[in-house]
This record gives C-alpha cells, structure tokens and sequence, in this order.
C-alpha cells in the first residue's frame, strides 16, 4: 500500500475512533442537557462517515469503493444540518426546532441517502463514476450530478448559518465559554473549507479531505470537553439571564463540582475564579482568613438549603443568604444543583436598625423603656424562682427644666447623654439600665439586696454631682435624686416594685433633692 495513502486511511480511522468516544461520552451525559442527544448523533454519524472513508480508501475494485462511499452517505448527509440544531440549542433557539421542524431539515439528507443508494438507476447524484488514474493506487472518482449540487449546496448553507450564530455570540462571551464556541466554529470551518476546496479539486489526489479533517475537530471538542465542560456548563444564551441576575449563581454538576457561575457571584465572593470550575465547590473559602466551607451543603440532592452568612467585602461587612436548589431534568433524573447567593446586607441592616429602635434609647443609647421592662420583667421571674433578692433603682435629674430653659433643649440632650454615660460607668455586672421617661431613669439589679442597692445608688449620685457637664456655656453642675425599693414579697409584679421605688424617689425630692431614699425607714443610708 503505498505510503501517503496509508497516511489518510489511519488519520480517516482515528477520526472514526475519536469519534465513537465522543459519542461514548455524549450518552453517559445525555440528561445533563438537551443538545448533548443530538451531539451523541453527529459524533455517532461522524464515526459511520470516517470509517466508511477508510475502508473506501482500502477498496481493490470499483465495486468495494462504491459499497463503502454508500456507507459513508448514511452518515454523512446529516452531521451538517444536525450540527446547526447542536448550535441552535446552544445559543437558545431551540424553542424554535419542534419535532417538525427537526424531520424537515433531514428530508435533503434523506432523499441524498437513498438518491446515492439508488444512483445507478437515474445518475442524478453521481453522473460517472470512474478510477482516478492519476492516484497512487486505485481510487474512486466521481462527475457531479444535480442532486449532488442540491446536497452541497444544502451542506454549506446549514455550515454557514451555524458558523454565523456562534460568532454572533463570540464577543460578547466569558472566557470559559469561548473555548466552547472555539471548538463549534472549528467543528464548523474547518469541514466547510475542506469541502470547498475538494470541490475546487485543490485536494491530493482529488480526494475527500472532510474524515481527516474531522480528526482535527475532535481533538478540539475533546479539549472544550476537559477545559470548560462542552455541552454540561450552561450554554450561551442562558448565561444572558445568567450574566444579567443581580443575585450570584454558581452551578454544581452531579460529582459536586463547580461547573459554572455569573459576575454577580464572582464580585460577591472573593475566593471564586475561574480556576474554581471543575473542583469541588465545597473546597471555595471566601478568602485566605474564612476557611469555612461555605457551600457544604446537605449531601441529600433532592433536598433544597438555605443559610445566612456575612463576610467582609474591603471595610464594608456584607450579609448573605445562600440557596442551594436541585436541578431536575425532563426525565425527573438529578442533573445538578444551582446555589444562589443573594446580597440581604440592606435588609439585615434595616432589621439591625429596627432592633436598635426597639431596643435603645435613641438620644441616649441605653435601653428604652420597652425592652428595659421586658428584660426587667424576665429577670425579676427568675431572681424570685430562685429565692434570691432583686432592687430597683429610680432616679431623675433635679430641676431639669431649669437647665432645658436657661441653656436650650440642646443642653438638656446633652445633659441626658451625660447622665446615661455616667450611669452606665457605674453600673455592676447584670445590673440593667434604662430611660424611663422624660429626665427619669431606671436600673434593675437582680440578686442584689436593699442596702447594696443603696450604696451602689448612692455611688452614683456623687459621681453624678462631682462630675459637671461641660459645654458651651462652661461647666453646669447636675444632680439627681434617687429611690431605691426590694421586692421584699416573692411574686410582686414589676409594676409595683417600681411603684414602690417611685414613692421612694419622692421622698427625696421633698427632703431637698439629691439624695437617696428608700420605701422603708429601717435601711441606714450612707451619709
């Protein structure tokens, strides 16, 4: 056999070889995707059509040759138009290819099946059919008939339409899934230029160069399939929707791993890049001080997750709420899951804000009336289940309307703020401070008896009156006075042991303000 012959028919046989792995691996994933059935057909036909090819090329006589150029035609005819549906799923379009449509587009290719099965009877596909004398062996060759031109023109166009789709889609593609298109539009250009130049008769020995060129585009889809997924991360026009959402997606494939995700998830998350896909995506930190696995979802794929967490993007703290969904095919079969991240920092902030109004005081910074009884509440319950002793602390800033009315109601926010900071400073461990009202303020002290709470309240008000507010008008001097009850009667309602603390804190107004007074006349004050 003479040498460059054999060089084609072993490039023609491992076309037909890469070929029949193609397939392999389009059926094992046929339900990751709609479009991989119909790349399982055009690999499956492209492996019919270069081994046909190499047997014709092995043919002693004209007869063998003509046998295996008509099995080359079963599958030849249909890898063109077949590959346009591929791409019109793709791009996503294939709302527009309905079974219907689909047999329509194969009626050319099947009319040139049985046209070159049935040639001998019209010669309206091959007119002559002759040996190429000029080859280093025997080689079949052939004088075009009409059909043949209706067939190739049919080819090209279906070739022409595809390789106009994808680059319609090229620049406006994420480098992951440019090497896709990459290797469709080789899929496409390469056979197509072949085909024109075999027509030209510009090819060796006037043969048919489209099965060793399909070798070449194998070699590229096996390298889309290893480097971006070909035909299971998300096609193109999906990642419009995709690259538009707000909300981070990453797509997770069955084995877990990373397949795909969007710009909202790579400006969301500070770990991800596109080093990430094919890797597990349990093994993504958000960054190098975060080694939590963040996306260590249920092992379960049927069952539907969702968390919060918070991270720090530059000197903002963001929150998070991530979704993990499964992904179920048309056959109802496990195909994946998407794990949405969604930016909820303006609702946790506006929930951390309502917190604060309903928890503090907002002049003051300290609890507010409403959350100071609750708390109160809860811990007068527990100190009175455990038989220990609870005070109250009621005390309010002398003459205040004096000040408010002398310097400014601005004087007199200061003035609150002052005395909350002071009251704060001196407060004891689980002791609780509150606004009550107006210039009245409130403390609770659970386990703590009468005559501790005296001296803690009598601590207070010399801090208060040594330490004058100082502003604009120089230093003001304040004080306050103070009542100090004990629930005394295990059961006592908060109401009346604030009550009692309130009839307190009268009598030190009529005895001549700042001072401490307390419901019973048997406790010593300190002096």
């Amino acid at each position: 056999m003479n040498s460059p012959i054999s060089i084609f028919i072993v490039l023609a046989a491992l076309s037909g070889v890469l070929s029949v792995l193609l397939a392999i691996y389009a059926f094992i994933n046929r339900n990751k995707y709609s479009g991989i059935n119909i790349f399982f057909w055009i690999t499956a036909l492209s492996a019919v059509y270069a081994f046909g090819f190499a047997f014709e090329l092995t043919g002693g006589t004209l007869a063998e040759m003509m046998f295996w150029a008509n099995v080359e035609y079963v599958g030849m005819p249909f890898i063109a138009p077949l590959s346009l549906v591929l791409v019109m799923y793709y791009v996503g379009l294939e709302k527009f290819m309905t079974i219907g449509k689909l047999l329509l587009m194969l009626v050319i290719p099947a009319m040139t099946l049985v046209m070159i099965t049935t040639n001998e009877w019209h010669h309206l596909f091959y007119r002559e059919i002759y040996l190429n004398s000029d080859a280093p062996r025997p080689m079949m060759d052939i004088v075009m008939g009409e059909w043949y031109v209706v067939h190739g023109s049919y080819t090209v166009g279906c070739m022409l339409v595809g390789t106009f789709l994808l680059l319609r889609y090229w620049n406006r593609r994420k480098n992951v899934l440019r090497r896709q298109i990459t290797a469709l539009l080789i899929g496409f250009v390469l056979p197509g230029l072949a085909s024109f130049l075999y027509l030209m008769k510009l090819t060796p020995f006037g043969m048919d160069p489209v099965p060793i060129v399909m070798c070449v585009t194998s070699l590229f889809y096996i390298w889309a399939i290893r480097t971006s997924g070909l035909m299971i991360v998300t096609p193109v026009a999906r990642e419009y929707i995709f690259d538009s959402m707000r909300d981070g997606v990453l797509v997770v494939d069955p084995a877990g791993l990373l397949a795909d995700f969007n710009p909202a998830a790579e400006m969301m998350i500070p770990g991800l890049s596109y080093g990430n896909i094919g890797k597990p995506v349990c093994d993504i930190t958000l960054s190098e001080n975060f080694d939590e696995p963040v996306f260590d979802f249920h092992s379960d794929p049927n069952v539907t997750d969702k968390k919060e967490i918070s991270w720090s993007i530059g000197q903002e703290f963001c929150y998070y709420q991530l979704h993990s969904s499964p992904v179920i095919n048309r056959r109802g079969r496990f195909v994946g899951k998407t794990i949405t991240v969604m930016d909820v920092t303006e609702r946790a902030r506006m929930e951390e804000k309502l917190t604060m109004l309903a928890t503090y005081d907002g002049l003051t910074g300290i609890y507010n009336r409403a959350h100071f009884m609750e708390t109160a509440r809860s811990l007068l319950a527990e100190t009175d289940n455990a038989g220990e002793p609870f005070s109250m602390i009621i005390f309010d800033i002398d003459h205040f309307k004096h000040i408010n009315d002398r310097f400014g109601h601005g004087i007199g926010d200061q003035a609150l703020r002052h005395i909350a900071g002071i009251g704060e400073g001196n407060l004891i461990p689980g002791g609780l401070l509150g606004r009550y009202g107006g210039e009245e303020f409130v403390i609770a002290l659970p386990r703590v008896g009468l005559s501790e709470a005296v001296v803690i309240a009598e601590n207070l008000r010399r801090e208060i009156a040594s330490a004058p507010l100082s502003s604009a008008e120089g230093p003001i001097g304040i004080t306050a006075s103070f009542g100090v009850a004990e629930s005394g009667v295990c059961g006592i309602p908060l109401e009346d042991l604030l009550m009692e603390a309130d009839r307190a804190l009268y009598r030190s107004k009529e005895s001549g303000r700042n001072r401490v007074s307390t419901a019973r006349n048997d406790v010593s004050l300190p002096r």
